[in-house]
């Protein structure tokens, strides 16, 4: 089954900041950024069930390249991420509203 992918405003506000400092002029990796949220995305629309709950319902799929990871739900056929959080800030602002 294909599931749905949707972002919270929070969740995309986050990953934009991520892809905005990876795409600056002295890193020049803002593709390569992209191209590992595609392939998380990918993932979660195909199984987003094989990550691990770390709170309550809410799941963590680490990217592969960057110290990102995108927290998220499942519910139906769809999966909601929550946020796009670097590996080392503690996620209580969503995990708590």
């Amino acid at each position: 089954m294909a599931y749905q992918l949707e972002y919270t405003e929070l969740a995309r506000i986050e990953s934009a900041e991520a892809y905005e400092w990876y795409a600056q002029p002295t890193i020049k990796m803002g593709a390569e950024y992209l191209n590992d949220i595609e392939r998380t995305e990918s993932f979660l629309k195909s199984n987003p069930l094989i990550y691990a709950k770390v709170e309550g319902n809410i799941r963590r799929a680490v990217l592969k390249r960057f110290p990102y990871s995108l927290f998220y739900t499942v519910e139906e056929n769809t999966v909601t991420v929550l946020s796009c959080f670097h590996q080392n800030r503690e996620p209580v602002s969503f995990i708590e509203s």
